[in-house]
């Protein structure tokens, strides 16, 4: 699957170094290179990164299908590559893998403050399913939990509050 130029594909031990810088420019209160390392072992992980073709990552994203849900933990674009659909990609990609895993539906964290996350999300048609309280350490902030439901998922099968 491509995106903006950019080829997703599985991560792989050899890209956790150039993920964790990539993280480290991003967050405030980044996962380290071992965080990385722990979720290419987590069973029915989805690990995934976008690779701008001249030998650079320009973006990752790390999930986890868990019972009936994938739990999408960290997806991230380089401020270089966004607003190319890269981050689109990479969840897409993940929704996918984690249907194949048994998911029905997708859910994760956000920054209250992520205007811009908060809208693709939207776009994408994830809605708004809770809050968390001062979620996010550095700088402290709330979460607001957002839920997808895939396509042609039962309706007694969705999540009603994550708060």
């Amino acid at each position: 699957m491509t995106a903006g130029g950019a080829l997703i594909r599985d991560m792989i031990l050899k890209d956790l170094a150039e993920v964790a810088a990539m993280e480290r420019d991003i967050f405030p209160d980044p996962w380290t290179e071992d965080m990385f390392r722990e979720a290419l072992t987590l069973n029915k992980s989805v690990n995934l990164v976008a690779d701008d073709g001249d030998g650079s990552l320009c973006g990752y994203l790390c999930a986890q299908a868990v019972a009936d849900e994938i739990q999408i933990h960290n997806v991230a674009v380089a401020t270089t590559h966004r607003r190319q659909g890269i981050g689109r990609a990479l969840l897409e990609y993940a929704e996918k893998q984690g249907g194949e895993n048994g998911a029905v539906c997708a859910i994760l964290e956000v920054r209250i403050t992520n205007t811009a996350a908060l809208a693709m999300y939207g776009q994408m048609g994830y809605r708004r399913i809770g809050r968390r309280r001062a979620y996010y350490r550095k700088p402290v902030c709330d979460a607001l939990v957002l839920l997808k439901v895939f396509d042609g998922a039962p309706a007694e099968e969705t999540k009603q509050d994550a708060t």
